[in-house]
């Protein structure tokens, strides 16, 4: 889970939840010339608007791994207590888990994730960065 599975999934979903969003935002700020705004102004556009999106899914990723593998631990641990044919106590259950999971499985996760996150933030950003300056455009990516 901490391993494979859940960066895995964890990138699945932010790619199509944030990764789209980004892009939109950003290809709208292209459409809108909000971008060329910031260059009139002397400031670099990748560094103001995508540097910190990247950084932001660097760090917000991890996180949510974090998160989902301890939900994913803990609901595991409901269900062996709470169902009558497995029937493992909450201790048991914890104790075999710190017996199979080992510390660099965690951290293997937590590498994957933020490349993965590095991954996303810089396809979603790359893709809006190149749209035309019509209003069409927007939908046609």
């Amino acid at each position: 889970m901490c391993k494979e599975l859940g960066p895995v999934m964890m990138a699945v979903l932010i790619a199509g939840r944030i990764g789209s969003a980004m892009a939109a935002e950003i290809g709208s700020m292209r459409v809108y010339q909000e971008i060329d705004a910031l260059r009139t102004m002397n400031i670099n556009p990748v560094h103001y608007l995508v540097l910190p999106r990247m950084v932001a899914i660097t760090i917000a990723l991890p996180m949510l791994l974090i998160f989902s593998v301890l939900v994913g631990w803990i609901g595991g641990a409901l269900v062996c207590v709470y169902n009558h044919e497995i029937a493992i106590s909450w201790g048991s259950y914890f104790g075999n888990l710190r017996d199979v999971v080992e510390v660099k499985n965690v951290l293997n996760g937590l590498i994957k994730i933020v490349v993965f996150a590095l991954i996303i933030g810089n396809v979603s950003c790359h893709q809006a960065w190149p749209l035309s300056e019509a209003p069409a455009a927007l939908g046609a990516r």
